[in-house]
């Protein structure tokens, strides 16, 4: 096994960057463990007020929850400090369109996203001026329950109320194991 080498040049170049200032004392483990409490919850509510929308009234009305309950439930589970929402790289709403950062993280857990039979994570803390100081994405894969919306093969019904609510819908075409999106839980600030 070859070792790598680090020419002049770049040595230089790390020797020569300024010392990065360190973040504010907050161990990244329980940041980590705090985002994933708030995705179990998230989407542990999302699945549960889907699956009793589709019970009652079959996925034209789940199509319903998606548009005006999962907001609710993001704001309900997000506070001053921390937010949760949902991204992909095919969207339904435009809203969720992801950000530079999101999108690099997204094209990575497409190759796998699912790992050890968990959904792949990830996190960064940052001091980057205009960025959030810690962002957490965990891979959604997608599920049978979503196929009948997400899906190759959709209901005319189904199609017609989702080019209802979602004129710009891009989020078809998906199999069972596809990643889906992620769930991204965002905090402004450290605690000093």
């Amino acid at each position: 096994m070859t070792k790598p080498m680090i020419t002049t040049a770049v040595l230089f170049s790390i020797l020569s960057m300024p010392a990065m200032a360190q973040p504010p004392e907050q161990p990244t483990e329980e940041l980590v463990a705090q985002a994933r409490s708030m995705v179990k919850a998230f989407g542990g509510s999302l699945k549960q007020a889907l699956q009793a929308a589709i019970k009652e009234g079959g996925l034209t009305n789940g199509i319903g929850v998606c548009n005006t309950v999962a907001p609710e439930i993001a704001a309900n589970n997000s506070d001053e400090e921390w937010t949760i929402s949902r991204t992909s790289l095919k969207v339904r709403n435009p809203e969720n369109a992801p950000t530079d950062w999101q999108e690099i993280q997204l094209l990575a857990m497409d190759k796998q996203p699912v790992k050890n039979g968990k959904p792949v994570e990830v996190w960064q803390v940052s001091e980057a001026s205009g960025q959030p100081a810690f962002q957490y994405m965990s891979a959604i894969p997608t599920q049978k329950l979503c196929l009948g919306c997400h899906g190759k093969s959709i209901d005319p019904a189904v199609k017609a109320r989702l080019a209802e609510l979602y004129p710009e819908d891009k989020a078809t075409g998906f199999s069972e194991g596809d990643l889906r999106g992620a769930f991204v839980v965002t905090r402004q600030t450290l605690a000093p």
